[in-house]
């Protein structure tokens, strides 16, 4: 899908971007492919697909930006409902991988010491923002995959 034109705004294919360099979306077919695998597939990684999407999200993880700015509840909101998804790729691919494999353990790096660390200030963010009144969508989602995690 990431390759047909027909998936590719107009504007990123003007403007030269590739939505194969953003690793909050290649996250997403990681997602897809991780949850497949973890609850219809035994856990197992049959075709290596996982372990090819898992790749690119690590090949492309230096395009990532988790800034987070403080004074923006909308900001914070967007980065739980961009990254989410990718932070719980990532921990389900690490299920299917396996944890100490080269691949998991630099997953699990880039979980505790960037993703986890974002998505909590975020998420913080957004609470103190919405206190009272109907929560956001980004951390609705954030929330209700923190609970999926099996």
């Amino acid at each position: 899908m990431l390759d047909e034109d027909r998936h590719v705004e107009k504007e990123v294919r003007k403007s030269g971007g590739d939505p194969k360099l953003r690793p909050e979306l290649v996250g997403l077919l990681l997602w897809v492919r991780a949850v497949r695998r973890v609850l219809f597939g035994e856990g197992k990684d049959e075709g290596g697909k996982v372990k090819a999407a898992a790749e690119m999200v690590m090949a492309v993880w230096g395009n990532r930006d988790l800034s987070v700015d403080e004074a923006d509840w909308n900001d914070a909101n967007y980065k739980l409902m961009m990254w989410a998804p990718v932070w719980h790729a990532m921990v389900m691919a690490r299920k299917v991988l396996g944890d100490n494999t080269p691949l998991g353990r630099s997953m699990g790096t880039a979980i505790a010491h960037e993703l986890e660390p974002t998505l909590k200030k975020a998420s913080s963010i957004v609470e103190q923002h919405v206190s009272g009144e109907t929560d956001r969508r980004g951390r609705v989602l954030y929330n209700e995959l923190s609970k999926l995690v099996i």
